[in-house]
């Protein structure tokens, strides 16, 4: 996903009747925002739920405003309600922080901070919070998906093996892996140097009491907006530079010298590596493909049937 950067003097009975213009213009306004396009089971999508979400797709696509766009907007708007229902139905909850997250990687990806992102969305007439509650019934609707077919998808060795065959053979080579944590300390939105070489101080602490992964969330808590995420396991061709240098010379059980990034200072601690053969790395990616493509299957399905079982009412 690509985001474009964005941005008399009167008596007193003529402002009145000014003011009574503007009030009459923003009531109209606001009901237009607010009238009903669609009704899913009893739960409304608003105009304004309609135009932000164009305006939204518009921005990230490209693509014309066309009365073809909004039709397929209210389609998406449908599905999403349904899979949000379906989600509430089976208990599972999404909390904010998760959605922020992956916010903040959309972010990231075009090289902005979740602020920025914002404000850009803002220029463009998008609340924020439209793009928001798309990531999560994205997220919401695979936890539903996931949760249903679990015992149903499974991919044998022969179905890899076909997959492999039709795709360029690995080398064969050794790549290092890793088991790591991140550890982040936020810097505010225009730090000066005397900020960023105070907070180096502490990341420079930090590392210092830093013995094992196990007691990582502890010494993070001695540093103020010191944050631990557990990144997982990460080959080093996966990582870009000079991230993947430093990671490469870092021994395991050790973290490594902080970095300034886009978002804040950075460490990682190298809580295991490992040397993995590129073939295995391959089959392990095939497989993901192969499953991934199996659950799309069942929730196209799925979110047909529900579809069809659900009230829906268009205005």
């Amino acid at each position: 996903m690509r985001i474009t950067r964005l941005f008399s003097y009167c008596s007193a009975a003529i402002v009145f009747i000014a003011c009574l213009g503007f009030a009459g213009s923003a009531t109209v306004r606001a009901q237009s925002e607010q009238s009903i396009v669609a009704l899913v089971n009893d739960q409304p999508i608003t105009n304004y739920d309609v135009t932000q979400r164009l305006r939204l797709l518009t921005v990230t696509t490209r693509r014309e405003a066309t009365d073809a766009l909004r039709k397929k907007v209210i389609e998406d708007l449908i599905s999403e309600r349904i899979q949000l229902q379906e989600a509430t139905k089976n208990s599972v909850v999404i909390p904010d922080d998760q959605i922020n997250e992956v916010f903040s990687r959309v972010a990231k990806s075009n090289n902005m901070t979740g602020k920025q992102l914002i404000a850009s969305l803002a220029q463009m007439g998008v609340n924020a919070k439209t793009m928001k509650e798309q990531i999560r019934s994205r997220i919401a609707w695979r936890s539903v998906v996931q949760r249903k077919f679990r015992g149903q998808v499974s991919v044998n060795a022969s179905q890899i093996d076909k997959a492999i065959s039709g795709e360029e053979p690995a080398s064969g080579k050794k790549e290092t892996e890793f088991q790591l944590q991140r550890i982040q300390l936020k810097l505010p939105d225009g730090s000066d140097q005397r900020t960023i070489a105070a907070r180096l101080v502490e990341a420079g602490k930090l590392r210092r009491r830093f013995r094992s992964c196990s007691k990582i969330a502890e010494v993070a808590k001695l540093v103020r907006k010191a944050t631990v995420k557990s990144v997982g396991r990460k080959s080093a061709t996966k990582m870009v530079q000079p991230t993947r240098a430093i990671l490469l010379s870092a021994k395991e059980g050790e973290m490594t010298p902080p970095v300034i990034t886009s978002s804040g200072i950075e460490m990682y601690a190298v809580c295991a590596r490992r040397s993995v053969n590129r073939n295995d790395e391959q089959r392990k990616q095939v497989r993901s493909k192969l499953l991934s493509q199996e659950y799309n299957i069942l929730a196209r399905r799925h979110l047909r049937d529900l579809r069809q079982e659900a009230f829906v009412e268009y205005r």
